[in-house]
């Protein structure tokens, strides 16, 4: 199965940080996926699927970056729905795939790993596995974050001149306090961006995704930045607070800050 992702990946220009950045992104899902499954005592043949829909899940990606040059949806392409429509509507998963018996579950999963809430009509199993991918994926995604800003790149692609002193925007704080994701729509400044970031550990469905998230310590990392501006470092301090108290997350260390001479 990795050899087949492999040579997909391949087809596309290997100099692009982006295919290899996503290359890597999708194995680490796919390793987080298992680890989660596992934790929930699945069989082996679900700590499998749960395995191939983390390698599968952003296959979309590839061709977004090489059509728009970008990896954001709403400026370009929903990344999820056209992974999902290439491997089932164009019939590419049995490339990876022989197996028809869990399409239904596999095809869901990928279609609903970014969306802001779960349809409502999923089957149970349906439910468990877009749980299980759209907690490994915010999982990686904290890493991918503190990677992308310790090398000062603007992964929002919004202003973020000053932006130690830009305010939290009231709606978006207002879905912050409610330990809740922040709707991309509602995100106007790098600020709002940064929180809705850290809110992405509000929707950690699973014990053991809580836990990674912790060990890993990128959210940790994350959650080090200080604000100058006096309203925003207090609304981060709320967040902070909600943070630690919805799993227990130890009291951040702020060594090795991931802002430190930015």
């Amino acid at each position: 199965m990795v050899s087949q992702f492999t040579r997909y990946v391949q087809g596309f220009d290997q100099k692009e940080e982006g295919v290899r950045l996503k290359y890597a992104h999708s194995l680490r899902v796919s390793g987080l996926c298992e680890q989660i499954a596992m934790s929930l005592d699945l069989s082996q043949d679900d700590v499998d699927l749960a395995w191939l829909i983390g390698v599968l899940h952003d296959i979309g990606r590839f061709e977004q970056l090489r059509e728009y040059h970008t990896f954001v949806d709403y400026r370009s392409m929903d990344h999820a729905k056209y992974g999902a429509h290439y491997l089932f509507a164009d019939g590419h998963i049995r490339d990876f795939l022989d197996d028809m018996s869990q399409d239904d579950v596999i095809c869901m999963a990928i279609d609903q790993h970014n969306v802001y809430q779960l349809r409502r009509d999923l089957t149970p199993r349906q439910q468990l596995f877009c749980q299980l991918i759209r907690d490994a994926d915010k999982i990686d995604i904290f890493r991918v974050y503190v990677m992308y800003m310790r090398q000062k790149k603007n992964i929002w692609n919004v202003d973020w001149s000053d932006f130690e002193n830009q305010p939290i925007s009231d709606v978006v704080m207002a879905q912050a306090r409610q330990g809740k994701l922040v709707r991309t729509q509602d995100k106007k400044t790098f600020m709002d961006f940064y929180v809705g970031a850290l809110c992405l550990y509000f929707d950690l469905v699973y014990p053991r995704s809580q836990q990674l998230a912790r060990e890993q310590g990128y959210l940790d990392r994350l959650l080090d930045f200080h604000s100058q501006n006096a309203d925003s470092e207090g609304k981060l301090e709320e967040i902070r607070r909600l943070i630690r108290r919805t799993g227990t997350l130890p009291h951040p260390s702020f060594i090795d800050t991931i802002y430190k001479n930015m």
